[in-house]
């Protein structure tokens, strides 16, 4: 791999505690390791993302890696972990399901690295819905009390002609929900607002699965599960009949 295109990737988050010689070095290291391994030709990029920490696809012949700085200085079981994650060979499940196990606890271990979301502090009391409530009531009813995730209002940002609405999104490794503030209005009922939390919670619930290089984030467990919260038919029903409202917010 060209160093131009390691600096590329790693200039796009500048890893904080180390040099620029450092990064490139570390990063130049752990591809060829990588290609090593799996006996294939690899281009590495590096990020700051905070939900997908490694994953990897193949495209004419070479395999692309993509993985959290943090990985820049993993000792040598985690990376020989990183290259069973990709590498092809017999008993493929189960090796990249002991390989993504050693992983998640090397990314549990460094968690202080990913970076912090944008907005430090949550406010989840709106002026019509207070987001902490319906969590607490949601996690005692649904899920044991065992989510653990801090919960509140997204920024609020207008935009004319708006075609689509994300009301909500759960930022895994920082534990995050937020919520769209379109849906803190008397307009909108509560059984709909605690619809899209208890979605956002099911996905610490059962979390996203990476299959043949992609992160599968609705799976089927994940879509039978969310089936089955009493209020998902009539939360549905009532997003399709007010969506007008929701995007002209």
């Amino acid at each position: 791999m060209g160093t131009r295109q390691l600096d590329r990737q790693l200039d796009l988050f500048g890893a904080r505690l180390w040099n620029r010689e450092r990064r490139l070095s570390a990063a130049s290291g752990l591809a060829d390791a990588l290609a090593a391994q799996v006996g294939e030709r690899v281009r590495l990029f590096v990020h700051d993302n905070r939900s997908t920490m490694v994953s990897f696809r193949r495209v004419k012949g070479l395999l692309h890696y993509r993985v959290h700085h943090m990985f820049l200085d993993a000792p040598a079981e985690v990376v020989r972990a990183l290259a069973a994650f990709a590498g092809p060979g017999t008993g493929l499940a189960a090796r990249r399901r002991q390989a993504g196990n050693c992983i998640d606890a090397f990314v549990r271990e460094h968690r202080a690295r990913i970076a912090a979301p944008h907005a430090a502090r949550l406010e989840s009391r709106g002026r019509v819905h207070d987001l902490q409530a319906i969590f607490d009531h949601l996690n005692r009813a649904h899920f044991e009390g065992k989510v653990e995730a801090r919960i509140g209002w997204g920024p609020n940002r207008r935009g004319r002609g708006r075609r689509t609405l994300k009301t909500g999104v759960y930022v895994q490794e920082a534990r995050l929900i937020r919520i769209h503030p379109a849906l803190d209005r008397p307009e909108v009922p509560a059984m709909y607002v605690a619809a899209v939390v208890f979605h956002e919670m099911l996905h610490q619930a059962v979390p996203a699965v990476e299959k043949n290089g992609r992160r599968i984030v609705h799976g089927r467990d994940f879509r039978r599960r969310e089936r089955a919260y009493p209020d998902h038919e009539r939360a549905k029903h009532w997003e399709q009949e007010h969506l007008a409202l929701l995007l002209g917010s």
